[in-house]
């Protein structure tokens, strides 16, 4: 083995700080379930409601208002505090096991053990949950030199976030489109009147506003990574070429970090259970890519000697 990024990353320390941050997101997570049923399941039902019953479409449209005041005001803003407190645990974890400095503009020094041991003894209560974060780097990584091995890992990792946004954003497009249709109809069906209609779509502004924002955070995401990811290939491009050394590359990987935790920080959260639906898949190929890069790198040294 040539670094011991596959010892650290399962080492005690490194596990709680991985279950750590996997308990925040939950939590985030949970919050975001609550989110979307009262800004998009409740309302699409509640204009259903308004079309057959024309006395329900000024409360419904009433309720419209004051969700989307309470989810600007109080449920996005708890969401964002737990993602970036999840983001600075991983950049510990990832600081720690791919051996990186922390950055002056990342303020992580002020999560405690304590912190970290909170939200590691929660998500322990599973004891499946230890297994499933083991073995966070791919296998291939131990048959290369430290400075490479990084650069490989940070690519894994924004190729992962990158490929399960591309297929979310599809996901949420089909969905508004759907349920705008659906609503559409419905309204010609019934021959909704035009305040009636005012009143029904008042009530569906925070279905618009979750959907939309969801759609377009996620798109923006998916630039941001693709522009981190083009990055990493021109690094990697050097690497092959040998016109970087190891400090030099050291000092690159530190600039992917920081991009690849503001990202982090940023990210809108995915369903766990679409995570879980691509996990395998995307885990076999993220290793079969890491193993390619690994190769090409050994076979480019091996020419040069």
């Amino acid at each position: 083995m040539k670094n011991d990024i596959l010892t650290r990353q399962n080492k005690q320390e490194e596990l709680e700080r991985l279950a750590a941050q996997r308990e925040l997101y939950s939590a985030a997570k949970r919050i975001f379930a609550v989110q979307a049923i009262a800004t998009v399941a409740v309302p699409v039902i509640l204009a259903c409601f308004a079309i057959v019953f024309d006395t329900w479409a000024p409360y419904i449209a009433w309720y419209g208002v004051a969700i989307f005041a309470v989810d600007l005001l109080a449920i996005d803003p708890q969401i964002k505090k737990l993602k970036i407190k999840a983001a600075k645990i991983q950049e510990l974890f990832d600081c720690s096991v791919l051996q990186l400095s922390y950055s002056e503009l990342k303020t992580v020094k002020e999560i405690t053990v304590e912190d970290v041991l909170r939200y590691y003894k929660a998500h322990q209560k599973i004891a499946t949950n230890i297994e499933k974060i083991k073995d966070w780097y791919p296998d291939a990584i131990g048959q290369v030199g430290l400075p490479v091995a990084r650069i490989i890992c940070q690519r894994s990792s924004c190729w992962w976030d990158k490929k399960l946004r591309e297929e979310y954003c599809q996901r949420i497009k089909y969905i508004i489109i759907f349920i705008v249709i659906g609503i559409i109809s419905g309204c010609l069906f019934a021959k909704t009147g035009t305040v009636q209609l005012i009143l029904i779509f008042s009530a569906l502004v925070p279905f618009f506003q979750f959907a939309i924002k969801q759609y377009n955070d996620n798109i923006d995401m998916n630039c941001r990574l693709e522009q981190l990811a083009s990055y990493i290939e021109q690094v990697w491009r050097d690497i092959i070429k040998g016109t970087v050394n190891d400090p030099e590359l050291k000092n690159e990987s530190r600039r992917i970090q920081d991009g690849i935790y503001d990202n982090r920080t940023l990210s809108p959260l995915i369903f766990d259970f679409f995570y879980k639906r691509s996990r395998d898949g995307n885990e076999l190929t993220m290793n079969q890519a890491a193993q390619k890069y690994v190769d090409e790198y050994n076979d480019t040294i091996a020419t040069r000697s």
